[in-house]
């Protein structure tokens, strides 16, 4: 049995090394292939380098944020169980399934008990935690490119940079339109709305609610969206995620669904696992992978 592993050492406070020689000091009876990202959509080669030496009974682990998590399953193949240990910044999927530490993933892992989950599937990506419009894309940018994340990372606070970005957008009116085809084939036309997520798990923004029994250990997406016409209204939408009153509250506008294609128009804002992208339509649909757990 080899033990891969693909680490980002850029995720989050730049643990990844520090994790694997861990890993390598704790576990030498274990023979281990490490490869690192090295760029933007790195996760492709990398996974193909382990795939060209891979073996009945090998096992791999993932280390990185949620966005290296979402980009290494959508070129891993399906029919590969996945161990994940967090090391980036927001961390929600991790969060969400109540991951353990890394003595506690790595036995999960050698025993090989798995449990199925289930992520959504489009030709651009995949959708792990969630799909954000609005206010959140924006967070998600402005993040992205701000150098207070990075000042915020090395004392383990990179979380906080989505709290501080999320007020500003309070008086930055980030709005959104889109429109949903169900499976059903029925329309909704969503407009100029200052919250939109379809979320697929419970948190996102590093451990903001967006929806209390959304999980990926069931096959539905949670719709979730709020209007926001002015300032006062948007301050209470943040509230209720917030303070986590979301079933209580007379702004969320919340449904099931199982899949469905999204249009957006052009020069949307799209967040999807707190990245970026750029694309005019999704078709989601569901799709069981293994994680040892």
């Amino acid at each position: 049995m080899t033990l891969f592993i693909i680490a980002n050492p850029n995720a989050g406070p730049h643990k990844a090394h520090q994790v694997v020689e861990k890993i390598q000091k704790d576990y030498p009876q274990l023979d281990q292939e490490i490869v690192y990202t090295t760029g933007p959509d790195d996760e492709k080669y990398q996974v193909d380098h382990v795939l060209s030496s891979w073996a009945d009974g090998d096992r791999l682990l993932i280390l990185g944020g949620d966005g290296t998590l979402s980009k290494v399953l959508y070129y891993l193949p399906e029919d590969i169980p996945f161990a994940y240990y967090p090391v980036g910044s927001g961390n929600d999927f991790a969060k969400a399934l109540q991951l353990p530490d890394l003595d506690g993933t790595m036995a999960t892992l050698l025993t090989g008990c798995t449990r199925e989950i289930t992520i959504f599937v489009d030709q651009a990506g995949i959708l792990l935690n969630s799909l954000d419009l609005g206010f959140s894309a924006w967070v998600v940018k402005q993040a992205a490119q701000s150098k207070i994340k990075s000042g915020l990372n090395r004392f383990h606070l990179g979380k906080m940079t989505y709290v501080l970005i999320a007020i500003l957008s309070l008086f930055k009116k980030p709005m959104a339109s889109v429109q949903l085809k169900k499976g059903s084939g029925e329309l909704l036309e969503v407009k100029d709305i200052y919250f939109f997520s379809l979320a697929n798990n419970t948190y996102f923004g590093g451990g903001i609610m967006i929806w209390p029994s959304a999980t990926v250990f069931d096959s539905n997406l949670h719709l979730v969206y709020a209007k926001g016409e002015n300032f006062w209204q948007r301050l209470v939408i943040l509230l209720t995620l917030v303070l986590k009153k979301h079933e209580t509250s007379s702004y969320l506008n919340h449904a099931l669904l199982d899949g469905l294609t999204l249009t957006f128009p052009d020069k949307t804002l799209l967040a999807v696992d707190g990245e970026i992208l750029q694309c005019q339509q999704m078709t989601l649909t569901a799709q069981k992978r293994k994680i040892y757990l």
